[in-house]
């Protein structure tokens, strides 16, 4: 199963490389130790980019992850108060006829 973005469309884990591989056929067949480089350092900024994209979902999500947890604590918070409000406004019902 593949995570979905923001707009609920699924994220291809695999997006990207097919660059790669297409790099890879469309290159001619005799490649000198300067073209091998070229693809490794190509190779590692694709890398980088990605974990930096990962590690910046990482951050938003637990940031995100930490408002709703502090509306849920807030929202328990006024529900109690609410609860609290009825009972003590219910107590004294049956005695006022």
């Amino acid at each position: 199963m593949r995570p979905q973005d923001r707009f609920g469309q699924k994220k291809d884990p695999m997006a990207g490389q097919g660059d790669v591989y297409n790099q890879l056929a469309n290159a001619p067949q005799q490649q000198g130790p300067e073209d091998f480089t070229n693809f490794e350092v190509d190779a590692a900024n694709r890398r980088n980019e990605l974990l930096f994209s990962i590690t910046s979902q990482i951050e938003e999500t637990r940031g995100k992850l930490k408002q709703a947890e502090l509306l849920v604590e807030r929202l328990r918070q006024s529900l109690r108060e609410y609860e609290e409000m009825y009972k003590t406004l219910t107590k004294g019902k049956g005695k006022e006829k």
